[in-house]
Parts: structure tokens; C-alpha cells; sequence
């Protein structure tokens, strides 16, 4: 008695990778295999929560606590080089939510230390950064009189039209570290804001509540995941290596596009209530 064997099933073949990784620009093949490998390696050694979070908590938060006691900037430099490799091992796996979740609570212990820095000791943050300082003399005259350039609708909408193509570009040839850094950046003006106005609130817990703006939050969920998104499609284009499905990178884009549109609508119809919550908790 014969029988016949059906032959084995295979998958659809793939759309092989693009040629360049950004025309025209190609990356040596050793090159890419050995980030690649790297980047997978990290993820391994990584692999338990218990060591893969408190990794992204130091990376976000040691480098400024760093610069705050050298009296040194440079804190937001360190964190983003130090994240960045925790980025790219999620995404050689495609694991969207411990990539997330990495960036996540590296940018929350970011900002814990840096508002309890600036609350503490606000001329010693000012020292090492600035534009905290003129942020927040700017932020609070728009608490007391409800004008800001900032808040007008010609001037954020195209500003954050230039962001998010400037954030595609640079999370694209940097591997997310360019946007990184300049996310720090912006996070430490709020952070240097928010520091300063809990020293001059009633009530310490509506700054905390209010003074991080719901919108800015939306902003920030919504650049995370496209940073995720656009790194992860650069070193798919970089190794040649199919990293994710088209499926999984529409939706990505999609939830966060949603993000930043939120953003604007939040921000249109809670900006009044928020600045009014802030100015009543003031003590001067």
C-alpha cells in the first residue's frame, strides 16, 4: 500500500529589503551584521524585566545626576547615547512593548530627578541648563497673563509640524539617539517649570497634576512610538533583515499620529482651565 507525502507548506515569498539604507547610502554589510548581532545580544542579557527596566531608569537618569554634582551640562547627552542601545535591542526583536516601556521609565526617571533637582536647588539646575530658567520665567508669565506666542495656533501648529519631520529625520540617521537627546531637551524645559512653580504653589500635588500638561504627555507617548517606529524601519533598511510586518508599522504610525493630533485637541480646550488651576495655586 503506497502512500504520497503532500509537500511541505511554505510561506509567501517576501519583498526582498531595499538596496540602500538611504540613498545613496550603503552600510557595509559587517558593519550592519555586527549591530544587528549586538543589538540582539544586549537583548538577551537584558531579557528579565527585573534587569531590563532598571536599566532604562539609570540610562535616563544617572548621566544628569552625573552633571548636576560636576556642575556640568551634558546630562541629557549622556542619557540619550545610554538608551539608545536599549532602543535598538527592542527593536531587533521587534518587542514594541519593551521598547516602549524602556524609553518610557527612562524619560519618567528623567524628569523625578530633575523637577526634585530644580525644587531644591534651582540656581544649581539653572547653572547646568539654561533654558530651564528662561523657560520657566516665560511659562510663568503666561500663567499670570494668559499671553504666550507659545500657545497661539499659527505658531504651535507649524512648529510642530517641523518637530515631527525633524524627529522622523534624525530617529532615521541616528538610530533614535539624535531624537532622544532633543526629547530630553524639551522634557527638561517642562521639568525645570514644573520645579520652579512648586516652589512658588499652595499646593504642591495641582502642579504636579497640572503643571506636567495632559497634552504634552499625549505629545510625548506619541513621539516614543514613532521614534520606536522609525528606528526600527532604519536598521531593517540598514541590516536587510526583516524586522517587522507592514501591518505592525501602519498601526504604529497610526496610534501615534493620534497621539499628536490629541496633543492639539487637549491642548485647544484645556489650556485655559489648566493655566487657571495653575494661577489660583500660586502663593505670589
Amino acid at each position: 500500500m503506497s502512500t504520497t507525502q503532500s509537500p511541505p507548506a511554505t510561506s509567501p515569498p517576501r519583498t526582498p529589503p531595499p538596496k540602500y539604507w538611504m540613498w545613496p547610502i550603503r552600510i557595509p554589510a559587517k558593519i550592519a551584521s555586527r549591530t544587528l548581532r549586538m543589538a540582539r545580544k544586549l537583548d538577551d542579557r537584558l531579557a528579565p524585566w527585573y534587569l531590563w527596566y532598571p536599566a532604562a531608569m539609570i540610562a535616563g537618569s544617572l548621566p544628569m545626576l552625573v552633571a548636576y554634582l560636576l556642575g556640568t551640562p551634558g546630562g541629557q547627552l549622556g542619557s540619550s547615547l545610554l538608551l539608545t542601545p536599549l532602543l535598538v535591542a527592542a527593536v531587533s526583536r521587534d518587542s514594541m512593548l519593551r521598547g516602549l516601556g524602556a524609553l518610557a521609565l527612562g524619560f519618567l526617571a528623567h524628569c523625578a530627578l530633575v523637577i526634585t533637582l530644580t525644587y531644591n536647588d534651582p540656581n544649581g539646575v539653572a547653572a547646568i541648563y539654561p533654558r530651564g530658567e528662561d523657560y520657566w520665567q516665560v511659562t510663568l508669565q503666561w500663567v499670570l497673563s494668559g499671553q504666550s506666542p507659545e500657545y497661539e495656533l499659527s505658531h504651535w501648529l507649524w512648529a510642530h509640524v517641523q518637530l515631527m519631520l525633524a524627529s522622523t529625520f534624525f530617529s532615521f540617521t541616528s538610530l533614535g539617539s539624535v531624537t532622544l537627546w532633543q526629547g530630553f531637551q524639551e522634557v527638561d524645559l517642562m521639568n525645570c517649570y514644573v520645579g520652579n512653580m512648586l516652589i512658588h504653589s499652595k499646593n504642591p500635588f495641582t502642579t504636579l497634576l497640572v503643571g506636567w500638561h495632559i497634552w504634552s504627555i499625549t505629545r510625548g507617548l506619541g513621539y516614543l512610538l514613532l521614534t520606536f517606529e522609525v528606528t526600527s524601519y532604519s536598521l531593517e533598511r540598514m541590516t536587510k533583515v526583516r524586522l517587522s510586518t507592514r501591518l505592525r508599522r501602519i498601526r504604529r504610525w497610526q496610534i501615534g499620529i493620534g497621539f499628536l493630533v490629541l496633543d492639539g485637541v487637549l491642548k485647544y480646550n484645556l489650556l485655559e482651565i489648566v493655566r487657571q488651576s495653575l494661577e489660583n495655586n500660586l502663593t505670589t
